[in-house]
This record gives C-alpha cells, sequence and structure tokens, in this order.
C-alpha cells in the first residue's frame, strides 16, 4: 500500500515536472530576445509586454496663461527620464494678447530655448494665447511654415487629430465686454464684480472657434483613415464643456462610429468625463497659473500606453518622479507645489472622518454647462477630527462654512474647521418643536420605544414631514436664504454647508442648488441618493449594534439613509407652494431674478 502511494507520488511529480518544463519551455520560445536560465521564469507564464505595435507617448497642458518660472523646465527633464516616443501639447505656450510681432517672437524664443532639451518630438495645437489676435496666429503659422493651424498624423495605425479651437482667432470681445476689460486694468472694479468681468472674459477666451474649412478637412482625413485601430483629438479649449461648440458636434458626428479618445486643455483644472461611451480628458497645467477657485489642478503629465484594445491613460505629478539620485530634476530636493485634492463628480472626496464630503462641481446642466468645481461643497458635521484629516480639508481652501444644525447638536458635537475659515451658524429647524431629523437619532438608544414610535413605516412618515418644513419653516427659509445669498457672492467662496450626517438639511440644500443651476432632476436625484453609500457604510457598526438590540432593520436605514419619497415630499411641496424652483428662490426666500442668474454666472461655465 505504501509502495503504491509513493509510486503515484512519483509518477504525479513526473507529470507536473514535464508540465511546468513544457510551460517554460513554450513562455521561453514565444519571447523574442529571452535567453537564459530556465529557473528565471518560474514566477510568471506571462509573456513580455515587447508587442511592436504598443507604443507610450506624453500629454502635457498649459504652459502659460499665467507662467510660472521653472515649472516647465521640470516637465522637461521628467520627459527626458520617461523617454516617450512623442509628446503633444494642448496649447498656451506663450502669454500673448499683444499685437507686438518683436514681442510675440521673443515670447516664442524663450519657449525654444526651454524646448532645447527635450529629447524626442512635439507636436502642438495652438491655445487662446497664442494665436488670440492675427499677429500672433501669423507668427504661429510662420513658425509652422503652413497656411493652418490644424492638421493630423498617424502612428502605428493610430489617427491623431490635432484641432484648433482658435480657428479664426478671437479678435474682438466686444465693445461691452472690452470696456469692462479696460476698467478692470484700470482698476475701476474690485471684489466680486471684478470676479465676475474675469469670468466673463475667460468664458470669452475659451469659446470654440472651428471654422467650416476645418471641419471638411477632418472629415477628409476620417474618411481616408476610417479603420484605424484608435483615434485620439487634441484641442485646447474642451468643446463638451459649452453649450454651443462652434461646430465640435460635427466632429463627434463623425467619430461616432469609430472608437477614440479626447484631450483638452485651458481651464488649468483637471476633468475626466465619459461622453456616448468614450473618454474626455481636460488637462491640468505644465506651468501655467494656478486657478484660485478650483480643485483639480495639478503640474503634470498624461501618460498614455497605446494597445490593441485602446490606450491606457495615467498621470504623472511633476514632484512624483525623481531621478538616480532620488531628487526632482533641475531643483534637487525642492518641492516644486503640493497638488490640492482633485475631485470627481459626485463622489466623496475620501476624507475617512467626514465620509459626505463632496463637491457640488461638475454637473452638467440640461443646456450643456457645467458648474465649476471647487467652489461649493456638501458635508456631514465637521467634529472629531484627526490631524490629517484637518490638513486635507485645509487643501480645499475655504472660505467659509456654513453649519445648518441646532443649537443641541452644535453642544453635543462642536464643529472643528481648518485655521482661518470662517464659521456661520444657520439652524434650518430652529421653529421646529420635534427638530425632525436632528432628534430622530436618539431613539435608537431604546430598541422598544424605537420599534414602537418609528417602524411600520412612521420614520419614513415623519421624514416627509420634516423634508416639508425644509420648504415651509420660517427659520429654513431664513436659514438657506442666507446661506444662498452668500453662496453667491464669490467673495465667500470656496465654501461648505453641513449637518450632522450632511443628507436632510444639507440633501434639500443641494437639491435646491443644482435644480436652479439647471441640472436635470434625476441627476439630482443621484446626487441626493449618494449619501446612502457614504453614510450608511460610515454608521455600520452602529446599526448593526441596532439590529442585535432589537431594532427593526428597516428603521437604522430609514433614519441614517435617505429615500427618493424623502425628497419627493420636498419638492412636492416647493411646487405646491411656489410653482418652480425660480420661484421658491424669489417668493420663498427672497432671492430675486437678478440675484438667481448672477448666482448662474457665478457657478457655470
Amino acid at each position: 500500500m505504501n509502495n503504491d502511494i509513493s509510486a503515484r507520488r512519483t509518477v504525479g511529480r513526473a507529470l507536473v515536472g514535464l508540465a511546468l518544463l513544457t510551460l517554460y519551455s513554450q513562455v521561453s520560445l514565444a519571447q523574442d530576445g529571452f535567453v537564459g536560465d530556465e529557473a528565471a521564469r518560474v514566477s510568471t507564464n506571462l509573456d513580455f509586454q515587447n508587442d511592436p505595435d504598443d507604443f507610450q507617448f506624453a500629454v502635457i497642458g498649459d504652459r502659460a496663461g499665467g507662467y510660472r518660472p521653472g515649472v516647465f523646465p521640470v516637465a522637461v527633464d521628467m520627459l527626458n527620464l520617461l523617454q516617450p516616443e512623442f509628446v503633444l501639447s494642448v496649447g498656451d505656450f506663450i502669454e500673448g494678447y499683444i499685437e507686438d510681432e518683436s514681442e510675440l517672437k521673443s515670447q516664442w524664443a524663450a519657449v525654444d530655448k526651454e524646448l532645447e532639451q527635450l529629447d524626442m518630438p512635439l507636436f502642438l495645437v495652438p491655445g487662446n494665447h497664442d494665436v488670440n489676435l492675427d499677429p500672433s496666429e501669423q507668427v504661429w503659422l510662420e513658425r509652422a511654415g503652413t497656411d493652418r493651424s490644424y492638421s493630423h498624423f498617424v502612428y502605428k495605425d493610430v489617427l491623431f487629430l490635432l484641432v484648433s479651437t482658435e480657428d479664426p482667432p478671437k479678435n474682438d470681445p466686444g465693445p461691452e465686454l472690452g470696456e469692462k476689460y479696460e476698467a478692470l486694468k484700470a482698476g475701476k472694479f474690485s471684489g466680486a464684480e471684478a470676479g465676475a468681468i474675469v469670468r466673463e472674459l475667460e468664458d470669452w477666451a475659451g469659446q470654440v472657434n472651428i471654422s467650416d474649412a476645418q471641419l471638411d478637412y477632418f472629415e477628409k482625413v476620417l474618411a481616408e483613415n476610417a479603420d484605424v485601430r484608435w483615434t485620439l483629438a487634441f484641442m485646447h479649449s474642451p468643446p463638451w464643456m459649452q453649450a454651443d461648440a462652434g461646430g465640435f458636434a460635427r466632429i463627434e458626428s463623425l467619430l461616432a462610429d469609430r472608437p477614440y479618445t479626447m484631450f483638452a486643455g485651458h481651464t488649468h483644472t483637471y476633468d475626466y468625463r465619459q461622453r456616448n461611451g468614450h473618454d474626455y480628458i481636460t488637462m491640468g497645467m505644465t506651468g501655467g497659473a494656478i486657478p484660485a477657485r478650483s480643485q483639480g489642478h495639478m503640474d503634470h503629465i498624461a501618460w498614455v500606453t497605446m494597445k490593441d484594445d485602446g490606450p491606457i491613460i495615467s498621470h504623472v505629478l511633476l514632484n512624483g518622479v525623481l531621478d538616480k539620485r532620488g531628487a526632482v530634476p533641475a531643483l534637487q530636493d525642492a518641492l516644486l507645489f503640493r497638488p490640492r485634492q482633485i475631485t470627481q463628480t459626485g463622489l466623496t472626496l475620501g476624507i475617512k472622518s467626514v465620509p459626505n464630503l463632496r463637491d457640488l462641481g461638475g454637473y452638467t446642466t440640461s443646456d450643456g454647462k457645467v458648474i465649476s468645481s471647487g467652489l461649493v461643497y456638501r458635508s456631514n458635521q465637521l467634529s472629531r477630527i484627526p490631524a490629517y484629516d484637518m490638513e486635507m480639508l485645509a487643501m480645499l481652501g475655504l472660505e467659509r462654512a456654513y453649519d445648518l444644525r441646532t443649537a443641541e447638536e452644535r453642544k453635543y458635537r462642536p464643529g472643528e474647521l481648518p485655521r482661518g475659515v470662517n464659521y456661520v451658524w444657520l439652524d434650518v429647524l430652529a421653529d421646529s418643536p420635534q427638530a425632525g431629523p436632528a432628534q430622530l437619532e436618539a431613539l435608537m438608544t431604546d430598541p422598544q420605544q424605537a420599534n414602537e414610535t418609528l417602524g411600520g413605516g412612521k420614520a419614513e412618515a415623519g421624514f416627509e414631514e420634516s423634508y416639508r418644513e425644509f420648504v415651509t419653516l420660517p427659520s429654513a427659509r431664513e436659514a438657506y436664504r442666507n446661506l444662498f445669498l452668500e453662496l453667491g457672492d464669490s467673495e465667500q467662496l470656496p465654501a461648505l454647508f453641513h449637518c450632522t450626517t450632511g443628507k436632510d438639511r444639507t440633501g434639500w440644500a443641494a437639491a435646491a442648488f443644482l435644480t436652479l443651476m439647471g441640472v436635470p432632476k434625476e441627476t439630482v436625484y443621484e446626487d441626493y441618493l449618494r449619501s446612502n453609500e457614504y453614510i450608511l457604510a460610515a454608521y455600520r457598526r452602529p446599526i448593526d449594534e441596532f439590529i442585535a438590540a432589537g431594532i427593526d432593520p428597516e428603521i437604522p436605514a430609514a433614519i441614517l439613509g435617505v429615500k427618493k419619497q424623502y425628497l419627493d415630499a420636498a419638492f412636492d411641496e416647493m411646487e405646491k407652494q411656489y410653482g418652480s424652483i425660480e420661484r421658491y428662490f424669489s417668493e420663498g426666500l427672497g432671492i430675486d431674478a437678478d440675484q438667481q442668474q448672477a448666482m448662474r454666472v457665478l457657478y457655470l461655465k
């Protein structure tokens, strides 16, 4: 018997050994250039990443539009360390906005001096700073040796479209905006007025111009390259962030039946979104000015590996690559910058002690505009925050934090804020005898009373009534009036508003704000219901303890989470009392049509 077992083991080992030898022999034969001890391959049977059709390239963002000396040379050093096959830029290399040809050439000479150190080819698209006026466009065309600012090329069966969103250049902002600009330069505006003019100028500069001749050119290029494995388009201003995108719809239509990826710049703020099932990426900076009132800005390089099934895209921070000495090239061990928190539309910022902290920016309105990121945040209570999380909060650059809680809630868990943030208390439920959601959690400590008081749909009914009070209570109207008036003042931004769990009083504030901005109702509900993902997960342990103590499992979900019917009740009451979101703001909150429009101008791009 023992001899039989031993024999079976010997045969088994032999078969396993033969199988392994066969496997490794096949692998080694499949690897061009691999010669050596087969034992070196014992850890893996995967093929080497040496497909001759794969390649890597890099994308860089705006160098100018507020050039910060010393940053772009670091990017050049980084690219030389990474060694992509080539580099693409999404525009804005010079400051421009002048008609002096000699000065324009001087600015380009400074660019050329920095590019002399680059080891690989660079492909450019024009930005608004590069070709904003006829003289600057002429200098661009002379340098390019061509009569147009758009082009294309094919590399390893991948089509690259270099689209100009400045065709023709935007020479004149018009008499009204031009006068405002001159007055701004003369120092006649300050504060919110100055900020509003700057945003008007930015919107004008970011308008997309794509000529019919250019559209005809790309239609022909796409027809001639119908069977490429992938198409990548590069441009300066992101047309997908605009309602009227100057012919871009035609380009999207031409691309509709093929795999493609879009890259743009201009905003100096990184943004990723999917549109029609495709990736649309807006780059941050590679030395351009840091936006004062937004998140997602960083100096970086997009690193793209082109595979058969599409590009693999990652991002390398300029202070995230070190040379062999362990130093940031060109700057030794100095830290070039500290990028601020990058947010994704509707998702938590990932600060553990504040799980329901989210940016209300990034949402697209029904008319195609986008709410600016980094201006206003919604959150749960800011209490018991450890030092590291407080540091992350400080990176948001908040001016104000609005606390919508009751006095009792504030006494139980006082608010904690980064240094320099102004605190404003707005008690939404001051006129409510029960204080609705603010009081219900206390019942959870008594299972029997909780089941009697809150079971059988009573908790849900209580929340529905509280949501109606958000619309009707005098204290609620006063609190929301003050909140939205201040959110309409650029001097108070970035700002954050919160209650205890950041889902009810905060939920209505966020829903009303997004609706006023023009965000579709289904998206408003999606944002509202996301609280379940973050709050219920954060309260998982006490919820389990409540259930173990005998509380009906439906009750914690009803109290600590949100339900569509709650927000339905608030909207129903709003429509019953006022008929529309605009009338709710004007008649219920005392914020007139002009003030509402000013808010839209402030937040929408």
